[in-house]
């Protein structure tokens, strides 16, 4: 399958030229929400914050966003709106579809982590364009179904598991970044590097020593699981589906 064609630095919607001075707009705050959670977390995410960075008083916010709730999913819609899923090319099929999915989402969670939890929460998720790219996933398993909602729930599945595999690498990516240098590896990784903390179990005991290959990694999790993921959906159906 081609990949899909992206850019490597989605334009903000409201962000000035060079030559511009940044004006107060519902847009220009939503931007400099994103590049503020995107260096530090939503957790320190303020409409002090964001005021002081935009260098206005914090109350002529509420002019344009009434609390931090719309912000917060105006934040995550367009985000959405930076990574749209592409036209299909002739020949794609609904594995095509995921597969893409996952190269555009994979590449979203990396640059915008704090989307991870914004999309778990409904009061957040499935502005306009979130629900365009839920329509164009659910569009492609039509082809295994004529029940759109049981399309719609494979289409959520695949983003469950795809958030699922992203939420691990972007924990990991958080406390590793935390951790001093005496931050010790996991009891996985000591088994296959063949330093075991514990006695292994008897079905792990053969892979003492065997290295880590690819086995943690999360692209290659991503993939493989999305595969046989497909697979079930398909014979679920019937059908064998595009390879």
């Amino acid at each position: 399958m081609p990949k899909p064609s992206h850019p490597a630095s989605p334009a903000p919607s409201g962000s000035p030229g060079p030559s511009q001075p940044e004006r107060l707009t519902r847009a220009a705050i939503v931007d400099t929400a994103i590049a503020l959670a995107d260096a530090d977390g939503i957790d320190g995410l303020s409409m002090r914050r964001i005021a002081e960075r935009m260098g206005v008083g914090a109350m002529s916010l509420y002019r344009h966003v009434p609390n931090k709730d719309a912000l917060l999913a105006d934040m995550t819609d367009e985000v959405a709106r930076r990574y749209p899923y592409p036209a299909p090319e002739a020949g794609w099929t609904w594995r095509d579809r995921v597969r893409a999915a996952a190269d555009i989402d994979w590449q979203l969670y990396r640059l915008h982590p704090w989307v991870l939890f914004t999309f778990a929460v409904p009061r957040y998720n499935f502005g306009p364009h979130s629900l365009a790219c839920l329509g164009w996933l659910t569009e492609g398993l039509l082809e295994l179904t004529d029940d759109r909602r049981e399309a719609t729930a494979m289409a959520l599945e695949v983003w469950s598991y795809m958030a699922g595999v992203a939420l691990q690498q972007v924990s990991a990516t958080i406390l590793a970044a935390r951790e001093d240098e005496h931050d010790e590896s996991s009891g996985l990784t000591a088994l296959l590097e063949g330093t075991p903390r514990w006695p292994s179990p008897p079905a792990l005991a053969p892979l003492e020593g065997t290295g880590l290959g690819d086995l943690l990694d999360p692209v290659r999790q991503l993939h493989s699981g999305l595969a046989a993921m497909c697979d079930g959906f398909a014979a679920r159906h019937g059908r064998r589906g595009a390879q």
